[in-house]
């Protein structure tokens, strides 16, 4: 009896684990091709950094014919950044990030749901370091792998009715990242990131949007810690 009871709980744990939102995306072969092409970028770097951020997603999805950044979602995760001049780097994060949309009643729209789509993902950028003003400015791309989809339309859960068969989500999700953020000391900052989906996320037919398509537009506000900082001379 104990023994079965064990295996069961093993079994939950281990389910748990393999749907965790950074195991899901490190096990798949585009992380490990990333990571071969960013070896050779760490070997030549002079100096690595590296610290955690945390804050918050404003979204909404283009073609789901309701317009505002109403959905609320986390940006939490790890960073890391290779310089190569005093000016010049590449960053390299690991997030987990809520996108999605929201409607809010009013007067012209009639409709009340929330869709949320939660993705592990690896954004890839270019960063120019502004050393007197403190300012940093990067560009580049994100490699997303949906986790978890959720719709709730009028406080009812209709997740498997909205995302079934043609109407499925796409597993993965290639975005472009625009990003600026300020360093208030060498440890602490503030970062203003947008983001926009390359590809159609998802095909609906009732969208007006391009092709019938729909896209994460995405604006996050975040707080930086570098603690590779702490204690550290210029």
């Amino acid at each position: 009896m104990q023994h079965c009871l064990y295996l069961r709980c093993y079994k939950q744990e281990q389910l748990i684990f393999k749907h965790h939102a950074a195991f899901v995306l490190m096990k798949t072969p585009a992380f490990y091709l990333l990571l071969l092409l960013l070896c050779p970028l760490f070997t030549f770097a002079q100096t690595f950094k590296a610290g955690i951020a945390g804050g918050v997603n404003f979204t909404q999805i283009d073609g789901d014919n309701i317009g505002g950044y109403n959905k609320f979602g986390a940006n939490v995760g790890f960073l890391s950044e290779i310089p190569f001049s005093d000016r010049w780097a590449v960053g390299l994060e690991l997030l987990y990030t809520q996108k999605g949309s929201r409607a809010v009643v009013t007067a012209n729209n009639l409709s009340n749901f929330k869709i949320n789509m939660d993705y592990a993902e690896i954004p890839v950028l270019v960063k120019y370091h502004d050393k007197k003003g403190g300012f940093n400015f990067g560009g580049g791309f994100a490699l997303g792998r949906l986790v978890r989809t959720r719709y709730i339309e009028d406080g009812t859960d209709a997740t498997e009715a909205y995302f079934n068969g043609a109407n499925k989500p796409k597993r993965w999700e290639w975005s472009i990242i625009a990003d600026v953020s300020y360093m208030i000391t060498p440890v602490w900052g503030i970062s203003l990131r947008g983001a926009y989906s390359l590809l159609p996320v998802r095909q609906d037919p009732n969208s007006l949007f391009r092709n019938s398509g729909q896209f994460h537009n995405v604006l996050s506000v975040r707080t930086i810690f570098m603690f590779s900082a702490i204690n550290k001379k210029d």
